[in-house]
């Protein structure tokens, strides 16, 4: 089956950009493995974007590596546009995620919250199959089995936690019986629109909360500042 279509460039997803492919190039020479691509590049965004506060998800992935700053999702446009120029392709998974998994990180800004906000989660195409962004570097299986802590959404950034711990949307940790682990954040998925070519595709049929009157607020107020 072809996927030209998961590796071309998209007004987020710039990965035509002369600082999207230098950067692709300079990283995938050092590994041609596509998953030692993913986990280096990941690696390289969480040390050189730093966690800010946004949502501003149309940002063009080539800005936010030139700003050297970003939220979640813009760094994981970054990592899919830096995947797209290395040859990987990519998809994206559209998940309504209850407002209250946010709570933690903003007990004060609780108005500016909405019953569920959009989450793009990326796929990747490894090893001739589909692999969620949270599969990159081991299996949630393995990674809760040898995580020092759980993702709590108070610290660690989501983006970053992927790499140290399990972070588990889709109830890949139960145990055989059914039994829910403590990785499992299934419950905070209200409902699962599907997978998109793109992330441009998710936001173009369901809108982005930067387009609401919560989502400005929230730029106006927090957008930019420091997250952890």
């Amino acid at each position: 089956m072809s996927k030209v279509a998961n590796l071309k460039p998209t007004a987020i997803l710039d990965c035509q950009h002369p600082r999207v492919r230098q950067l692709a190039q300079d990283l995938r020479g050092r590994h041609a493995d596509d998953r030692a691509f993913l986990t280096i590049a990941h690696t390289y965004l969480v040390h050189a974007v730093r966690p800010v506060y946004s949502v501003d998800e149309w940002q063009p992935a080539s800005v936010t590596l030139q700003k050297q700053r970003g939220s979640c999702s813009q760094r994981m446009a970054c990592l899919e546009a830096l995947a797209r120029a290395a040859g990987i392709p990519t998809k994206a998974r559209a998940l309504r995620i209850a407002g209250s998994f946010w709570y933690p990180r903003f007990p004060y800004a609780r108005r500016f919250i909405p019953r569920d906000i959009l989450l793009v989660w990326p796929q990747f195409f490894l090893d001739e199959r589909w692999v969620d962004f949270d599969e990159i570097y081991a299996s949630p299986v393995i990674q809760s089995g040898q995580a020092r802590e759980l993702f709590t959404n108070r610290g660690e950034s989501l983006f970053d936690a992927v790499a140290n711990t399990a972070v588990d949307f889709f109830g890949k940790t139960q145990a055989a019986g059914g039994e829910r682990s403590a990785c499992d954040l299934s419950s905070f998925v209200l409902a699962d629109e599907g997978i998109f070519e793109t992330r441009d595709e998710v936001f173009l049929r369901f809108g982005s909360f930067q387009r609401t009157w919560r989502g400005r607020a929230f730029e106006m107020i927090l957008g930019g500042r420091k997250s952890c």
